[in-house]
């Protein structure tokens, strides 16, 4: 079943009216659908880290001609929370509304905001919300975070879904002009999440002293209730166990990202490396690493010249296997800087990658002497037969008749090896001239006479 959200001026929704996107709604799935024009983002790249915001909840991002579309999928076991109202009673929609203020409480990422409406949160079996869009500064609307409106979002929340007589549009525009209830009134004259977390504490403890200390309950009604206390704690393990993660692993991670970037567009490139040499490559978005791997390269021991050439090489369109070989020869790993070199065929990364891990081998401590000239003869091996390829392909290319000049071969070998090439040609000089001046004798009567 397809669901549109709002087509016309007087059926759009809150949300689609403060995104100014078209919201669409189909069994498990939304999609939300942004005109290019009407936002910031340049390219998706920029909010490639909002897969790991709950991750529970699949999200592609899809960017088109003139159209930026996120699609959320939520597991079978979730739900949206509007269908959802109706089957919970008012103990449920207490818990739950407190779990919502306390997300927002506890949210602290600089560069993400929050947009709170009954509309843009998903529940799972134990009443746990999820916020599904969220706003990215500079990048997706809201663009920056508004602690005023913010606040009436959640109590517009709040009341729409426990006490449910006006709808959410109506309380968030017009709260102080409806007639409220006790609850109600409380939640808008509330100035902080604090107070709200107190007054539906109150709320609660309200509802517990209603009930008697004991009731009596058949059998299977106790076995049932059972079983959904039990379902209910094993879904809040998951959730306790990601919060943990995502307090001491997860935020710090996102932040020394957003850290990282700003680094980088301030031309900080060696703060950049210094911030993300915690994290492996494989745990960056896209961007992030392209940032470092631009880092590394303007940090390695390469002529201007060189820098430049590698520069024009590394773009956002690049494949990402090349920001890995970067980062990866910055860190030191030149052994698998090489085995992505050899599966993406490049020779000069592979040449390049074989002199530094040559180094690396020479300053090794740890191996043996054997090992150590053994690795090394390896590595001077598979250089002689790449450099042996390349004067091949320039035969080719200029004249096949003509040898390969000396220039060339000593530009790309090691200085050991320029050294023997420049003995032995000195050797083959000594050798012509000789060969030379006995035949001139041979030829000269002259000489011949004189000798004997």
């Amino acid at each position: 079943m397809k669901e549109t959200m709002g087509m016309s001026q007087n059926d759009i929704s809150y949300l689609q009216q403060q995104l100014e996107a078209d919201i669409k709604r189909e069994e498990n799935i939304i999609t939300f659908t942004f005109q290019k024009e009407k936002i910031k983002l340049d390219d998706s790249t920029e909010i490639s880290f909002i897969t790991n915001i709950n991750p529970t909840i699949k999200k592609e991002v899809s960017m088109m001609d003139d159209a930026l579309s996120i699609h959320f999928t939520i597991p079978k076991t979730y739900s949206f929370l509007p269908p959802q109202l109706k089957q919970l009673d008012e103990r449920e929609r207490l818990f739950l509304t407190y779990k919502v203020v306390q997300q927002v409480n506890q949210h602290a990422l600089s560069r993400i905001h929050l947009l709170v409406c009954p509309e843009n949160i998903a529940l799972d079996k134990g009443l746990n919300p999820y916020f599904l869009h969220h706003g990215v500064k500079e990048s997706l609307p809201p663009y920056e975070r508004d602690q005023e409106q913010l606040l009436k979002e959640v109590k517009a929340t709040i009341i729409s879904i426990v006490d449910s007589q006006y709808t959410f549009e109506q309380y968030v525009s017009y709260s102080q002009t409806l007639k409220l209830s006790t609850f109600a009134k409380k939640i808008v004259e509330s100035s902080s999440y604090n107070e709200l977390l107190e007054i539906l504490e109150d709320r609660i403890q309200g509802l517990n002293e209603q009930k008697p200390l004991i009731m009596m309950v058949n059998k299977k009604s106790w076995k049932l209730n059972r079983y959904v206390l039990y379902g209910v704690t094993l879904l809040l393990i998951p959730s306790l166990i990601y919060c943990f993660y995502s307090l001491f692993s997860l935020q710090p991670k996102q932040e020394s990202f957003i850290s990282a970037q700003e680094m980088f567009l301030q031309n900080n490139y060696s703060e950049v490396v210094t911030e993300l040499q915690p994290y492996d490559v494989n745990e960056m978005p896209k961007v992030t690493q392209y940032e470092l791997a631009l880092s590394y390269i303007i940090n390695e021991s390469l002529t201007e010249n060189q820098k430049e050439t590698v520069r024009n090489t590394i773009t956002l369109q690049s494949d990402p296997q090349y920001y890995k070989y970067w980062i990866l020869i910055g860190r030191g790993e030149a052994e698998e800087a090489l085995d992505i070199a050899r599966y993406m065929e490049d020779r000069d990364l592979i040449l390049f990658g074989l002199l530094k891990h040559k180094e690396l081998v020479k300053s090794d401590d740890e191996l043996k002497r054997e090992e150590r000239q053994q690795l090394l003869a390896d590595i001077e091996d598979e250089i002689k037969e790449y450099q042996r390829e390349v004067e091949e392909e320039l035969v080719e290319e200029n004249n096949p008749d003509q040898p390969v000049s000396n220039s060339v071969q000593h530009e790309s070998a090691p200085e050991e090896e320029k050294e023997m090439k420049n003995d032995e040609d000195n050797t083959e000089t000594k050798v012509e001239q000789e060969d030379s001046s006995a035949e001139e004798k041979q030829d000269d009567p002259a000489i011949e006479q004189g000798s004997q």
